[in-house]
C-alpha cells in the first residue's frame, strides 16, 4: 500500500489552521477497506488515529464525514473525494502525518429483515386491531437489509381499515431505537357477521315474526350500513316496503307498527297517584307504541295528549278523566 505523507492534504487545508500554538503530533492512517455500522460516518470509522494527545486523538476520531453507505452497500472514496469531507470540519490540521490509499472501500454492515418477518408483524397487529375479522396477506414484502443493532418492527395502521378494499399497515424498522424505514404491507380484511335476513316474501306493512327472519353469516364489508345482527331488534317491527327472501333487513327497512289510526275510537287512561280513570275517546293522529298523539274525550269534548300503549290505549298523565 502506497504511503501518502504529510503534504498530501496539508496544502489543501492550510487555510483551516486557526491555532497559533504548535499542535500535538498525530498519525492518521486511512484503511483501504472498512466496515462501518452507520448511518453516519466518522474519521475513526475508516482510519487509525494515534498521537501524544488523547484529547486531540478523540477529536479526530469523531470528525463527521457525512452519511455512511446504506446498509449492505459499498461506497468508494479517493483522496480527492475525502478531502472536502475533512475540510468541512473547522479544526486544526497542523502537525498530522497522513497515510491515505489511492482508493477507499467503505461497506456498511447490515442485518436482513425477511419479508416474512415484516408480514407477520403487520398481520398480528391488524388481527388485533380488527378483532373478529379475517385478515389475508395480499403480497409478501421483499427482504430488507437493515442497520445492525437491536431490531424492532413497529406496525401502525395507514389510514383506516377498509372492509371493501385493501388495508395498509406500515411497519417501521428500527435499529437501536432509531427509525430506518417504513415498509407498507397490504391486506384484505373481511368482517364476517351473522345478519338478519328475510326467510320469505315480505309485503309492505307486514309485522316480522320469528318465522319470517333468520340469521345468516355474511361479509359485512359488502353490506350497506344499518344492517341488524340480532333477531330481537327486528321481530315485532313493521316492514316499510316489500322484500324478497334472502334480503338483508336493516334499520331503514323497518318501522314501529302503527297501533292506532286517525279517527279510531280508543280507551283514554288517566292516572293520578294510584287512582286510574278510564274514558272513551277518539284519535286525531295515527301512532305506534310510545308515540304521543292527540285525542278527544267523547264525553267532555276536551282535547288531550297521551302516549300510545301496547294495548292500543292512550295514557294521559296527571289529567284525571279529561
Amino acid at each position: 500500500m502506497k504511503q501518502i505523507r504529510t503534504l498530501l492534504l496539508t496544502a489543501a487545508m492550510i487555510w483551516l489552521i486557526t491555532s497559533t500554538v504548535f499542535a500535538a503530533n498525530l498519525t492518521i492512517a486511512v484503511r483501504p477497506e472498512s466496515e462501518v455500522k452507520g448511518p453516519w460516518l466518522t474519521l475513526g470509522d475508516i482510519a487509525d488515529v494515534s498521537g501524544d494527545s488523547a484529547e486531540r486523538v478523540k477529536l479526530f476520531r469523531e470528525l463527521p464525514l457525512g452519511d455512511a453507505p446504506k446498509p449492505g452497500t459499498t461506497e468508494y472514496l479517493t483522496p480527492a473525494t475525502l478531502e472536502p469531507k475533512l475540510a468541512a470540519n473547522r479544526v486544526d490540521f497542523a502537525a498530522i502525518t497522513w497515510s491515505v490509499p489511492p482508493q477507499l472501500k467503505i461497506t456498511t454492515r447490515s442485518q436482513t429483515v425477511s419479508g416474512r418477518q415484516l408480514a407477520e408483524a403487520a398481520q398480528s397487529f391488524l388481527t388485533q386491531t380488527a378483532a373478529g375479522s379475517t385478515v389475508t396477506l395480499l403480497d409478501l414484502p421483499t427482504d430488507l437489509p437493515a442497520p445492525v443493532g437491536k431490531l424492532e418492527l413497529v406496525p401502525e395502521l395507514y389510514g383506516v381499515i377498509r372492509y371493501a378494499g385493501q388495508t395498509t399497515v406500515q411497519v417501521a424498522v428500527r435499529s437501536d431505537g432509531r427509525s430506518f424505514v417504513k415498509v407498507p404491507v397490504q391486506f384484505e380484511v373481511r368482517r364476517l357477521l351473522d345478519v338478519v335476513v328475510a326467510t320469505t316474501n315480505l309485503n309492505a306493512g307486514d309485522i316480522l315474526t320469528e318465522q319470517s327472519v333468520r340469521l345468516e353469516r355474511m361479509d359485512a364489508g359488502k353490506l350497506a350500513a344499518g344492517y341488524l345482527t340480532e333477531l330481537d331488534k327486528a321481530i315485532g317491527l313493521q316492514v316499510r316496503y316489500a322484500l324478497p327472501p334472502g334480503s338483508v333487513i336493516g334499520e331503514r327497512n323497518l318501522t314501529r307498527p302503527i297501533l292506532i289510526k286517525r279517527g279510531e275510537n280508543v280507551k283514554i287512561v288517566a292516572r293520578v297517584g294510584e287512582l286510574e280513570v278510564v274514558a272513551n275517546g277518539v284519535t286525531f293522529a295515527q301512532g305506534a307504541a310510545g308515540d304521543l298523539v292527540r285525542v278527544q274525550n267523547l264525553v267532555t269534548k276536551k282535547f288531550l295528549t297521551g302516549r300510545v300503549q301496547n294495548d292500543k290505549s292512550v295514557l294521559v298523565l296527571n289529567q284525571p278523566g279529561g
